[in-house]
């Protein structure tokens, strides 16, 4: 039974259903993305239109939420899907088994609005001209990907594991980390060699300056020349002082 026999029954032509499919296409704006979970023709084949009428009616059914109540937009879209229910009523209830056996093959999508309505009516040129097929036989489910599980490190499990490599082999588990070491080490002992040398330069320092206090103040320079007494003979009373005495002497013997 074709798209024109169901549609006959609530007065639409086929005809004018299609002329408002292009009306939708006109009047939603491009950008705008819907969603649709739908079969490929080339894994249905003869059932395709059978296996995607209702979720192009639930697809369609979310879309009219979308408008108002006086939206033209939301009065088109009922009308289609006025059609696919009527369509699902003269299916009957193989439709659910049918959907059952092709589910593995069921894809979603997220399309624009011009590729979305394109497929919408393709699909009601599709069923105006096929006929209805009661045995749908379905392909071979694909074969599921093999998902590659990811483990995730956090940066205390890999100090865990670079700590246990160490204790087990003695050597660093990470190249760039034994390469590292020596880089270490060998700042370490240049600072070591700057300390140890200031520490001299500033042991020399003191030493010499304790050294010059230390030494005699009777020391002269060589530009003064040698001293003219040296240790007793520097406390030896001067001459003139004994000549004095000696005439005092002198003088008392004589009286």
């Amino acid at each position: 039974m074709t798209v024109a026999a169901y549609s006959s029954e609530i007065g639409n032509p086929i005809t004018d259903d299609i002329k408002k499919i292009s009306l939708l296409k006109q009047n939603i704006p491009k950008d705008y993305k819907i969603t649709l979970r739908y079969i490929p023709k080339e894994v249905s084949g003869m059932c395709w239109v059978k296996l995607n009428v209702f979720h192009l009616e639930v697809s369609l059914k979310g879309l009219a939420q979308k408008f108002g109540n006086i939206s033209s937009n939301k009065d088109n879209i009922g009308t289609l899907v006025q059609i696919l229910q009527e369509m699902r009523y003269h299916i009957g209830h193989g439709l659910e088994d049918s959907m059952l056996e092709f589910d593995c093959h069921y894809v979603n999508e997220m399309w624009l609005t011009a590729k979305y309505f394109e497929f919408v009516e393709d699909f009601f040129n599709t069923a105006n001209s096929s006929r209805d097929v009661e045995d749908c036989e379905p392909p071979p489910c694909p074969t599921s990907t093999k998902t590659t599980v990811m483990t995730t490190t956090t940066p205390s499990t890999l100090s865990a594991q670079h700590s246990t490599n160490e204790k087990r082999n003695g050597l660093p588990d990470d190249p760039e980390k034994g390469a590292f070491l020596p880089k270490v080490v060998q700042s370490s002992l240049m600072s070591l060699l700057a300390i140890l040398f200031i520490a001299v330069v500033v042991f020399l320092m003191v030493w010499k300056i304790k050294s010059r206090r230390n030494t005699p103040q009777t020391e002269r320079s060589p530009e003064e020349g040698p001293a003219l007494f040296s240790g007793e003979e520097a406390n030896i009373p001067p001459l003139d002082v004994e000549i004095s005495e000696k005439n005092r002497l002198n003088i008392i013997l004589a009286v």
